[in-house]
């Protein structure tokens, strides 16, 4: 908790005063022994001219105590401002800290900041101590008014509110390009706003400005990355669903013109265009949902390898029609482990589709292992083709949403799927790759030792 101004100024004067006493101590020492001197040997020449010396010296001394006093305090109030800032999030929490820290290190007799609007003209009060009520507010919002028009510091003494003197101090909260609004702080009676205080105040509209500088920056910078996401989206979006459609178009054109004339080759073929187009809408979808959805995993004692034929049994389909052969080299000492099966199974048809993709017809081959890492506390999968490769400038993108090398044939949810489900399994993933030659992806999946094999 924040000190008041009072004790904050007894601890740094202590510590002050402990770093200029043993100078204040030296000069009293020469000053002594130039005296003694001067007994022993009658002569006192030059005593004015060294009395004034020591004199001038200790001045300056205790100016230097008294700027290093308002140093320190100034340097605290900063600090305090500091580590409140550190946890805001918009505007007007931060117009609450500075209000507040006013209060607890001038002890003020009100405190009123107000802020311009979004709309540049209307300037309106967002905090006021006391809360109960304001302080004379046309006289006060016109002074804040105009501190905040000439962007300068204003101070008035002797301002009467409510029939009483004030001693008043309105800053500007600015900075060198924007302008938010103005704090204004005033204290009754005989007691005036003194420079230490006010340089507190401006130095802490000043540290705020910044600060809501910062959050605006950075308010648009998510602004327009949303807005760049959703259009990516948009656009990613728009143009897998119009290839799908189109397709779907063109084997009802097909079903159509084999109703008509009875050639069964062509419904086959018509039913196939929209069997496969149905396919891929429903993998989309299915794939938007389990992208977009937060979802708790749901952990099971598992043979991983299990998993994993599981997948390469629903890819044979798919392998069989391109003439891809997947080689299995499976680890038989693998340990039961805690995994969500469906979830592992899903990013292993996607990789295993991915590979299909990246290879060709008939050489394509993909070779599928599993092991345990014993020193590593983990089981590692990987997946490896002999396909295309992928350039080096494009690696660090291929987890991207809508981001994919198939072209027309991808939907850039697959990878990212992939990374979604290796974090959901506190895993790694690992991506080597050479152009012409091939692909591999490496996951390692932590394990909790259960002393079974699979």
């Amino acid at each position: 908790m924040a000190k008041p101004l009072k004790t904050i100024t007894g601890t740094v004067k202590g510590t002050v005063e402990v770093l200029v006493k043993p100078v204040v101590g030296l000069v009293d020492g020469f000053n002594f022994l130039m005296r003694k001197i001067e007994e022993r040997t009658g002569e006192k020449k030059e005593g004015p001219e060294m009395d004034g010396f020591v004199n001038i010296l200790l001045k300056e001394m205790k100016d230097a105590e008294q700027g290093v006093l308002a140093f320190f305090t100034e340097m605290m109030f900063m600090q305090h401002l500091s580590e409140k800032m550190a946890q805001v999030e918009n505007e007007i929490t931060l117009i609450q800290i500075l209000g507040d820290k006013i209060n607890e290190f001038i002890s003020p007799d009100f405190v009123e900041i107000f802020l311009c609007g979004a709309d540049g003209r209307s300037f309106h009060l967002v905090y006021h101590f006391p809360s109960e009520k304001e302080f004379s507010p046309a006289l006060v919002k016109n002074l804040a008014l105009d501190c905040f028009q000439r962007g300068e510091s204003i101070v008035k003494e002797k301002v009467k509110l409510e029939g009483k003197g004030f001693s008043i101090l309105a800053a500007p909260l600015r900075t060198t390009r924007e302008r938010f609004g103005a704090v204004v702080v005033g204290k009754r009676g005989k007691g005036v706003i003194t420079t230490n205080e006010s340089a507190l105040v401006i130095s802490g509209a000043v540290v705020v400005s910044f600060a809501m500088s910062n959050i605006k920056l950075v308010n648009n910078i998510i602004k327009n990355q949303r807005l760049v996401t959703i259009g990516e989206t948009i656009g990613g979006l728009s143009h897998d669903i119009k290839n799908i459609l189109n397709n779907l178009e063109n084997g009802i054109e097909l079903v159509d013109m084999a109703a008509e004339s009875s050639n069964s080759e062509m419904l086959r073929e018509g039913r196939k265009i929209l069997r496969n187009s149905y396919e891929k809408m429903k993998h989309l979808v299915l794939s938007m949902v389990d992208y977009s959805r937060e979802r708790e995993i749901e952990l099971v004692p598992s043979n991983i390898n299990s998993v994993i034929k599981g997948a390469i049994s629903i890819m044979k389909g798919t392998c069989k029609e391109k003439r891809v052969k997947i080689i299995e080299e499976l680890d038989k000492h693998l340990p039961i482990i805690d995994i969500d099966p469906s979830r592992i199974e899903r990013m292993m048809i996607n990789l295993l589709d991915n590979a299909i993709d990246a290879v060709e017809e008939k050489i394509g081959i993909i070779k599928v292992r599993t092991r345990f890492l014993v020193s590593d506390g983990a089981i590692e999968i990987s997946v490896e083709d002999n396909g295309c490769g992928i350039p080096e400038e494009n690696l660090e993108r291929i987890f991207d949403i809508f981001y994919s090398t198939k072209g027309n044939r991808g939907t850039g949810f697959g990878l990212a799927i992939v990374q979604k489900v290796v974090k959901e399994h506190n895993g790694t993933i690992e991506v080597k790759s050479e152009v012409g030659k091939g692909t591999v992806f490496i996951i390692k999946i932590p394990v909790k030792e259960r002393g079974k094999n699979g």
